[in-house]
């Protein structure tokens, strides 16, 4: 049988429209499954101190800060890291979950000019295992220590770069 005849065929047999969602649905799920990629925006914390916590995270950890675009009730103050990632500050009297499990990290090329810079503003940094201005070596061999913001956020900085 030659192509010609068995698409007749087909035509008399599947409908035409069968055969258009058979071909198309695949490619409808895979683009559906592309664009489900999530990609980090931002965190958000509750603050007391907004201006001393904002200020913290400018001077101490480089972020700058961007405009608020949503209501300022309650006060917020939001800023941005160099790779455009967010940290929304948020007045609230909620308090935080002060335990070191619960924290954000960052990385570093250079974690000992991050650790100079901590010296310079009289920060603390510990390890995991609660030691005072040392440096934790994990398994895979990536350093790494943890500060807390003014309002006591758990920070960890490594050198997973």
């Amino acid at each position: 049988m030659n192509n010609l005849k068995l698409i007749k065929l087909l035509k008399k047999t599947i409908p035409v429209k069968f055969l258009f969602y058979l071909l198309i649905l695949p490619l409808f799920l895979l683009g559906q499954q592309a664009d489900f990629n999530l990609t980090f925006d931002h965190q958000a914390l509750p603050v007391q101190k907004l201006k001393e916590t904002g200020d913290f995270y400018i001077h101490v950890l480089g972020f700058e800060e961007i405009e608020v675009t949503a209501s300022q009730r309650p006060p917020k103050r939001w800023l941005k890291n160099h790779e455009g990632k967010q940290l929304h500050l948020i007045t609230s009297n909620d308090g935080i979950p002060n335990t070191i499990i619960n924290h954000m990290a960052f990385s570093t090329f250079d974690l000992e000019l991050v650790i100079a810079r901590l010296r310079d503003e009289k920060i603390t940094y510990w390890n995991d295992e609660n030691k005072k201005n040392v440096v934790r070596l994990r398994k895979d061999g990536v350093r790494q220590v943890k500060i807390q913001d003014p309002e006591g956020h758990w920070i960890e900085i490594n050198e997973t770069h």
